[in-house]
């Protein structure tokens, strides 16, 4: 019995790396069309962690996003990651990235392209 204990004990370390991965996200949509002034939330959701605690970041056209009075993000949960954009303006155009990261290997990355009209422009095309 104390053999086996140390014959696992010594080879833990190497069952971690062999079970313990990236993690791996749910694709976001390609692409979405929105409108001015409403408010829209992105999730990012884990597909696998990968045997490890994972970390969520998210990106507008290449800047780290974070509480501010335009965006709300809200990692407190280990499986999925939420981003709310309020009061939706064109400026928030652009294409938007959610990472996953843990101790164990490279980041997994989805992203999409929000487009922003204005209430004008989508009464055009109705």
């Amino acid at each position: 019995m104390m053999t086996e204990m140390k014959l696992f004990l010594c080879l833990f370390p190497f069952l971690l790396t062999v079970f313990a991965s990236p993690p791996k996200l749910v694709p976001l949509s390609s692409h979405f069309d929105l409108v001015e002034n409403n408010s829209f939330a992105l999730i990012c959701n884990l597909l696998s962690d990968g045997g490890q605690s994972t970390t969520f970041q998210w990106t507008a056209n290449g800047v780290q996003l974070e509480n501010s009075s335009d965006f709300r993000v809200d990692s407190s949960s280990s499986q999925f990651s939420l981003l709310t954009i309020r009061n939706l303006q064109q400026s928030h155009s652009g294409l938007y990235e959610c990472r996953a990261v843990n101790s164990f290997g490279e980041a997994d990355v989805t992203r999409t392209k929000i487009n922003v009209q204005g209430n004008v422009a989508l009464n055009a095309l109705m």
